[in-house]
């Protein structure tokens, strides 16, 4: 109607202008002034009249006309309920300068369930109900610190968390159900991590049956942890006395050797003296290697493979003014030999060094001479070696650069597991140590009265496993478990319920 209006004025000021006593140059300019400005207006009209501008958008008015009051001015749903879009980050990335504009809980690493988690507050009434299923990445991840800070500000009602059960047929995800309210926040909520789906009559009774209650006052926009109150009262404790496995090293872990051409870098033992055997000069840059799945608790497996190792800017540094190849071929005649078969595969890499031979660049590759804990990433039961022969491992492995036999007894022991599996994400049967997530477990500060007698226990068997890698060790690391007890100040309830007893 509006438009129609307008369009009438514009004919009115047309006879107008026709009845003026304006020069026909004058009148010309005008009428093709006004006649662009109704051509434009009927285009508009007719957009309106084939719903066309309208195409694809969200009409409240006539959609849901019950979330606007009788001003027509909106004031939200009673209830979202959803399950939003996986989707990673990295496929977002032409929408992220939109995101960072509108959303709160924007952060570069976010994947896009988060956005759809703050956009279901912005149009909940004022104590309307949420409900999504979403990863439960967030309660744990960096990118999700702004939501958690977000959902502090709302009214939690419960979370339930399916930790590694797969509740998608056709997806491999790790979801939660997560209930609020659009109000202030309350002094409890209820938790409940599901270790089964089966259930004889319907799930809301198994979730009411393993539920417990959790203080919001313990919570922060750090990790959320949510378990039963036991738990919660242990963790409580050790954050008093503890400090974080990070600030405990000083640093961080280092992830394993990304070659970017195993099958040209690392080599077998056969290959291996066939490659001295041509040239001794070869020996300093062949390196012990492991793979992640042959390593067991306190145990370095029989070394079987091998690491040639060029890195990046080693062969600068040495040919002085010889031509890089030719004192390659020179200097390391057997290696080269070997490697050349591998050339056309190797200048294709992508994380080469400065030539084809050379490794991608590393300012960590030091630390694995020096002695230090090795480790799975992905575990399902603790698995953690102490090596002081100079091993190099692949990046299913990462090292901690520490030279401490105490740490590795708390990793290895059954404390060291409980807090991996609070502070660790899961996976199937197991957990996967991210170091964000795995830096954050808490370790005593001992006195070397306390570490003396668990270092004994460790050095016994590391011996017993080098003489014989099937050596029954389990009286020792039951001992040993029990002395890392009393490095947390345990009691003998909260052993018990460390031990799930």
């Amino acid at each position: 109607s509006e438009l129609r209006g307008k369009r009438i004025l514009l004919d009115l000021n047309v006879d107008m202008f026709g009845q003026k006593s304006l020069d026909d140059d004058q009148l010309a300019l005008q009428k093709r002034k006004f006649d662009k400005l109704i051509t434009t207006l009927d285009s508009e009209i007719a957009d309106v009249a084939n719903s066309q501008i309208y195409k694809g958008s969200f009409e409240w008015r006539f959609e849901f006309p019950e979330v606007l009051n009788d001003a027509g001015d909106f004031v939200g749903f009673d209830v979202v309920i959803g399950n939003p879009p996986y989707i990673r980050q990295e496929e977002i990335k032409d929408q992220k300068a939109n995101l960072q504009s509108n959303y709160k809980t924007y952060s570069g690493s976010a994947d896009l369930y988060v956005f759809f988690v703050e956009k279901a507050f912005q149009i909940l009434k004022e104590n309307g109900k949420f409900t999504y299923i979403i990863p439960n990445k967030w309660m744990q991840a960096g990118y999700g610190k702004p939501l958690r800070n977000l959902l502090l500000q709302k009214e939690l009602l419960n979370i339930v968390d399916f930790g590694d059960l797969q509740v998608f047929d056709e997806a491999t995800t790790y979801p939660c159900i997560l209930e609020l309210a659009n109000a202030e926040p309350s002094d409890i909520f209820n938790s409940t991590v599901l270790k089964t789906l089966q259930y004889e009559n319907s799930f809301s009774q198994l979730v009411e049956s393993q539920s417990n209650e959790i203080k919001t006052a313990n919570l922060s926009d750090d990790t959320w942890i949510l378990s039963n109150t036991a738990d919660q009262i242990i963790l409580s404790k050790l954050k008093e006395n503890c400090i974080s496995l990070a600030e405990y090293v000083k640093g961080s872990s280092f992830r394993g050797i990304v070659t970017g051409l195993t099958e040209a870098f690392v080599i077998d033992e056969e290959t291996k003296n066939e490659i001295v055997e041509k040239d001794i000069n070869s020996v300093d840059i062949i390196k012990p290697f492991i793979l992640g799945r042959q390593i067991k608790p306190y145990q370095i497996p029989k070394i079987s493979s091998y690491l040639i190792k060029f890195d990046r800017g080693f062969t600068n540094s040495n040919r002085k003014n010889n031509k890089p190849e030719e004192w390659l071929e020179e200097t390391y005649f057997g290696t080269h030999l070997f490697l050349k078969k591998f050339q056309e595969k190797a200048v294709k890499r992508t994380d080469k060094g400065d030539y084809w031979w050379e490794l991608r660049a590393c300012d960590y590759y030091e630390k694995f001479e020096k002695p230090k804990i090795m480790y799975q990433v992905l575990q399902v039961k603790p698995c953690f070696v102490y090596d002081e022969k100079g091993l190099y491992c692949n990046n299913s492995m990462w090292i901690i650069p520490k030279d401490d036999k105490v740490l590795l007894a708390i990793l290895n022991s059954k404390m060291g597991w409980w807090l991996i599996s609070r502070y660790c994400t899961a996976i199937q049967n197991g957990y996967q140590l991210i170091w964000n997530y795995f830096g954050q477990i808490l370790i005593p500060v001992s006195s070397l009265a306390q570490q003396e007698p668990i270092i004994e226990k460790v050095n016994q068997i590391l011996t017993l496993k080098q003489a014989d890698s099937k050596a029954d060790t389990s009286v020792l690391e039951a001992e040993i478990d029990k002395m890392v007890y009393a490095l947390y100040e345990l009691t003998a309830a909260e052993i018990a319920t460390v031990e799930g007893k």
